[in-house]
């Protein structure tokens, strides 16, 4: 997971201290949350390791902390796909699903944005965006 770290330094902002002072937080400790705060998984494509997500369950709300794919994996429809995984791994036990995105992250905020997701407001100079689930399909 140390690869997870690496991605997740890369796309924090320019002034990631100013962020990590907000929070009463030091690097280090912002470091150790992954592995400590919800849970840490693994995205696969074709068997190759394509990246990492990290969600936390807060009641009925699961907040996505980061979704990060390698570079040579972006574009190829695995970010929806992990999206699409939380909701039929999660519907039923919760109401939506939010998260965090920097805005300059065009990339991201349209993967969110065709995912149904909707911004609701900002936080620490972060995009909040949320996607509330319907009732769970009938068969």
């Amino acid at each position: 997971m140390e690869r997870f770290a690496e991605l997740f330094a890369e796309t924090m902002p320019p002034d990631a201290e100013r962020l990590y002072a907000e929070l009463g937080l030091t690097a280090e400790e912002v470091a150790r949350l992954p592995h400590e705060v919800g849970e840490l998984r693994t995205v696969e494509d074709e068997g190759a390791t394509a990246g990492y997500v990290w969600i936390e369950l807060r009641e009925r709300t699961l907040h996505v902390h980061a979704l990060l794919l390698e570079p040579q994996f972006r574009g190829r429809g695995i970010g929806s796909r992990v999206l699409a995984g939380l909701e039929d791994e999660f519907r039923g036990r919760i109401d939506e699903i939010e998260l965090g995105v920097e805005p300059g992250n065009v990339p991201a905020v349209r993967l969110y944005e065709r995912a149904g997701f909707e911004a609701v407001g900002a936080r620490l100079g972060f995009r909040i965006m949320r996607k509330r689930l319907g009732a769970s399909p009938t068969g």
